[in-house]
């Protein structure tokens, strides 16, 4: 992973930003359809199984008329949001907005803007890539 400049942020945009550095793996577009088959495999295969075995379990008709439909149309949609990462953040800490306390960046946490809560006011931050002014 190599080290990339972030601009982070509250979602309250009246607070200034800061930049800081934290490591970046940019997903190639192979990687990017992989991670997304494997996510549409996983959601959809799951859903048929569990469909299935509930078919099985209770015998009523919605269960195969809803189910179904709901893991063959919900498998590709996660995997088109998984397919649109373009970044995979790694683990790090960064210093909060809101409290000043130094919160963990989740390993692996994909794409722009990378959000997540501190650890320690629980406030939405938010990762964006920082672009150098010329």
């Amino acid at each position: 992973m190599e080290p990339t400049l972030v601009r982070i942020g509250v979602m309250d945009s009246r607070r200034p930003q800061a930049v800081v550095t934290v490591p970046v793996r940019h997903l190639r577009g192979w990687e990017r359809l992989r991670r997304a088959l494997a996510r549409v495999l996983a959601i959809t295969g799951t859903g048929l199984v569990v469909g299935n075995i509930a078919l099985l379990v209770v015998p009523f008709p919605h269960v195969h008329l809803c189910l179904f439909p709901v893991a063959l149309i919900l498998g590709p949609i996660i995997g088109v949001a998984a397919w649109r990462d373009r970044a995979l953040l790694g683990p790090g800490a960064i210093g909060c907005p809101r409290c000043g306390d130094s919160t963990a960046v989740p390993a692996q946490l994909a794409g722009w803007p990378a959000r997540f809560n501190c650890d320690h006011c629980h406030i939405m931050v938010e990762l964006n890539p920082a672009i150098p002014r010329r």
